[in-house]
């Protein structure tokens, strides 16, 4: 292979292709350590306050109305721009917001369901929702004081803590699968919570709700277990009963009101459902 310049091809020069490099690198050797995407990953951290709750209870009316058509606006621009990621999360978002806003309602979840799948192309979105006004405060439950729990609780929390760390949206489905179940099995206290209302909350429909969600049930209370386990603590009492009917229930109702009172407490705490269940 002839690797000589074409006639009438000028050579580049040495200094040329040095300022070329130059040019494409602006930055020096270190920048592998402080790179963009590290900035913005430990930037963006502190900002998760935005999507929880407790952003939406501290603004003003007009700052909310604001807020809420600057988001309209960026759904509206995410679903022309990227349609396809858009369909993707559009679903399950406005899923999850049901869940959260009414908990689990079987008849609500089937008219969801029947209207992502053709409803939507004749029937308005509202037409849908219930018309009985339910309004569902968010609990002021009070956050756990280390110096009044045992050691074996203190240290239970402090493992919680470690697994349900960072971001709640970016969390691995098992994980947020787990929180979901901790949560409405604490806050269920000693009466226990029906599979089947389980598995709807963690937003499986209802064609999933036989052995896929049993089993999904099963897993995230194995790994609590687990992780409960080497502090001499037992999470759950065993299961009674068959199927969607099937109750899962806290061992101890005081252990319940201890994770109940961190979980209430977590930013996590909008991933489960609305509840009117008081801690005392």
């Amino acid at each position: 292979m002839d690797l000589r310049p074409k006639e009438g091809v000028e050579m580049r020069s040495t200094p040329y292709i040095k300022t070329k490099e130059n040019k494409t690198s602006s930055t020096q050797d270190t920048n592998m350590k402080d790179s963009r995407s590290t900035r913005s990953y430990a930037k963006s951290q502190p900002d998760f306050d935005y999507y929880v709750a407790k952003k939406y209870n501290s603004k003003s009316e007009k700052e909310r109305e604001l807020y809420f058509q600057k988001l309209l606006e960026a759904f509206r621009t995410l679903s022309e721009e990227a349609p396809e990621v858009f369909d993707s999360i559009a679903p399950e978002m406005l899923q999850r917001s049901i869940w959260s806003w009414r908990g689990a309602d079987p008849l609500l979840s089937k008219k969801f369901n029947n209207w992502l799948l053709a409803d939507y192309q004749w029937t308005p979105f509202d037409d849908i929702l219930p018309k009985e006004s339910t309004e569902h405060r968010p609990l002021e439950v009070p956050p756990l004081n280390p110096a009044h729990l045992d050691d074996a609780h203190n240290a239970l929390i402090e493992a919680l803590q470690d697994r349900f760390r960072g971001d709640p949206h970016r969390w691995d489905a098992s994980r947020r699968d787990q929180f979901i179940i901790l949560g409405m099995m604490a806050t269920a206290g000693g009466y226990g919570v029906r599979q089947g209302k389980l598995i709807h909350s963690l937003g499986m429909g209802l064609a999933e709700s036989g052995v896929r969600g049993a089993n999904t049930v099963r897993a995230a209370k194995i790994a609590l277990s687990r992780l409960a386990k080497p502090f001499g603590l037992q999470l759950f009492a065993p299961a009674v009963g068959n199927g969607p009917e099937r109750i899962h229930m806290f061992s101890d109702e005081e252990l319940a009101d201890v994770i109940a009172r961190y979980v209430f407490n977590h930013d996590a705490s909008i991933l489960l459902p609305a509840t009117n269940v008081p801690i005392v």
